[in-house]
């Protein structure tokens, strides 16, 4: 069979993904785990609200996925700060906490250090902070924490069908799941198989098994206190995560390199450097303007490369009002150079933005007159 090239979107699975027994896992001492990163919230708040009556208070930063913040919305009061990833630290002057609030600190992706938040958290002992560490789970941030709890979603970065991940660095009693079934994960598993066999060059549509995706997505979003499935429970401490991390990182180093290297005045990193244990989620550009971006987009899809936007911010009914999150969510484009894959394919993705460029040059360029 021949093998079909293809980059990004959900992970598939392989049997190479498991390491040899015996080996040191990363994972938190005490944890406890539901089917998606939203359901450890939902289940959070019902341990933490004493007051049905009453929405406990909840602040998220302005750069952030809206879908996620839709859901939030429909249980918690949600403010606002500004936090944006082109800056180094979150605005605390738009923190504006009272006692007994919870707030949302995020590693926007994976690069960010926790020092600003812990100095911050030792004036405002009368709230109760939440980190993200969705973009990278084991970061030194995250394996440092002092925060009350810590969340992640773990199919993020991992090549697992479900899981959200809860713990608390203060040692506070962690909400536990209420349903012990995920539906959704048991479609999103076998579409993970299926694309294997697909991208091995079995005869197998796509279409099969992007239903499956879809309908997962689906039916995942609907479970707000579900547990993981028994099958992320049990291979995650299995996986070869710090493996994961070192090749995440030396494709992203790859791809940036080569982003400065040939110096496009269209396109620029997001970011270029980071400190030793972070991990990047992925390559992240940010273009002059968002037709820029979007063609961009289109053409690396038609060529078998699946960018993501992280994140789109046009859902109407949730906005951080934020004019700079707004425009910066217009011209981001998240790169995929994850685990997945090889320096070759890093190569061949650069070269591949290099040719839309040269392609595009007469329409790029009047579109910035």
């Amino acid at each position: 069979m021949v093998k079909r090239w293809e980059i990004g979107s959900e992970f598939d699975w392989c049997n190479d993904f498991v390491m040899a027994s015996g080996s040191q896992t990363l994972l938190p001492e005490k944890y406890e785990l539901f089917s998606t990163g939203t359901a450890t919230l939902f289940a959070l708040e019902k341990l933490l609200n004493h007051k049905p009556e009453r929405r406990l208070r909840l602040h998220l930063p302005s750069f952030l996925c809206m879908h996620f913040a839709t859901k939030l919305k429909s249980i918690f009061e949600v403010h606002w700060y500004r936090d944006l990833p082109n800056q180094e630290s979150p605005d605390f002057n738009s923190l504006n906490t009272l006692p007994g609030d919870l707030v949302l600190a995020v590693n926007l992706f994976g690069i960010r250090e926790g020092k600003v938040w812990q100095d911050w958290l030792l004036d405002h002992d009368d709230i109760i902070l939440i980190e993200d560490h969705s973009h990278d789970p084991f970061s030194p941030w995250a394996s440092q924490s002092t925060a009350h709890y810590a969340i992640a979603s773990l199919r993020k970065t991992l090549p697992v069908p479900d899981g959200g991940m809860i713990w608390s660095p203060q040692n506070l009693q962690l909400p536990k799941p209420f349903s012990s079934k995920s539906f959704g994960a048991e479609k999103r598993l076998t579409a993970m198989l299926l694309k294997q066999a697909y991208l091995s060059g079995a005869n197998i549509s796509k279409d099969v098994y992007r239903q499956l995706e879809l309908e997962s997505d689906e039916e995942l979003d609907r479970e707000n206190n579900c547990a993981s499935s028994s099958f992320t429970a049990h291979i995650i401490s299995c996986l070869k995560i710090a493996e994961f991390r070192q090749s995440r990182e030396t494709n992203v180093r790859q791809f940036i390199n080569f982003i400065l290297t040939e110096r496009h005045s269209i396109l620029m990193p997001l970011f270029h450097s980071w400190n030793p244990g972070y991990v990047p989620l992925n390559s992240i550009i940010v273009c002059q303007s968002k037709d820029i971006r979007d063609s961009l987009r289109k053409y690396l899809i038609s060529q078998n490369i699946f960018p993501a936007i992280h994140w789109q911010q046009n859902i109407l009914e949730t906005s951080s009002n934020d004019p700079l999150a707004i425009d910066l969510s217009n011209r981001i484009l998240t790169i995929p150079t994850d685990q997945r894959y090889s320096l070759d394919d890093i190569a061949r993705i650069a070269t591949t933005i290099t040719e839309f460029l040269q392609t595009n040059d007469n329409t790029i360029a009047s579109s910035l007159i």
